[in-house]
């Protein structure tokens, strides 16, 4: 039979038999040595039916030979693409389940404006390949032990901040920062440090528990409310002035306070 024929009775495209073709994966089972026109045969059903499956199951091409010659290894192939699909179906939902908050109507924060003390800061940057709270929080211990251990021990509740990348204009990087007595010492060219100066500042505070839709990806709906209250107020801001502060009780964190300078 031609490739349209063929094509009809398995529901491929004749697109996807030709890409089937050039992988090695499907050839026909003639090709016309002069018009070069393709033939199929009957035979050739079974790899055809398990391809279009694989296809209709989004399994990547790559793991397609699998399907076709080596059954064992291919059964576990689809145990693996199994729970890729259940997690991305998990993901799906998670983010139907705060886009039907977001239709709901804004969560409403409250915001308070206070005075910030002069703070002598010391951080680390956070590497872009760290993407978890554990890591995150080992930066933290880390940095803490090693004020710790010249004398310079933190002073409060640790926060993270967005500053400019060293070296370009256009990326930003999160620095885990720690309040300290005394900035720490010159030599320490991997830790970065500064000075908070006296200023008024607007906060926002939520604890874990609380329900609010997260997108994926995106900053805290807090932090965004407290950026959009700023602007309200007529106020420029730069996201290098806004600190994302631990909460904690008894030393375990409990929440996170968001607090942007009103003025350099």
């Amino acid at each position: 039979m031609n490739i349209g024929e063929f094509a009809e009775l398995t529901g491929l495209s004749m697109k996807a038999l030709r890409l089937y073709d050039e992988q090695g994966l499907l050839p026909p089972a003639i090709v016309d040595e002069w018009s070069r026109h393709r033939r199929y045969s009957a035979t050739q059903f079974e790899s055809a039916l398990r391809l279009k499956a694989a296809r209709s199951a989004d399994l990547p091409l790559a793991e397609a030979p699998q399907l076709l010659h080596d059954p064992e290894t291919a059964a576990a192939a689809l145990v693996v693409h199994r729970a890729r699909l259940a997690a991305e179906r998990e993901r799906q939902d998670a983010a139907l389940a705060v886009l039907d908050r977001l239709l709901a109507g804004p969560v409403k924060w409250q915001t308070e404006v206070r005075q910030a003390e002069r703070q002598h800061w010391a951080g680390v940057v956070l590497p872009p390949e760290v993407t978890d709270d554990e890591e995150a929080n080992e930066l933290f211990a880390g940095l803490w032990r090693r004020l710790s251990a010249v004398g310079n021990a933190p002073t409060g509740a640790f926060w993270t901040t967005i500053g400019a990348a060293e070296g370009s204009e256009t990326e930003t990087e999160v620095v885990c920062c720690w309040p300290v007595a005394d900035l720490p010492p010159a030599d320490w060219d991997d830790v970065r440090r500064g000075t908070i100066e006296p200023g008024e500042e607007m906060v926002v505070r939520w604890r874990f528990e609380q329900d609010v839709p997260v997108v994926d990806g995106a900053a805290h709906p807090a932090v965004l409310a407290l950026l959009a209250a700023v602007e309200s107020d007529g106020v420029n801001v730069s996201l290098g002035h806004l600190r994302q502060i631990g909460l904690l009780e008894d030393g375990a964190p409990v929440g996170v306070e968001v607090a942007v300078r009103l003025a350099p």
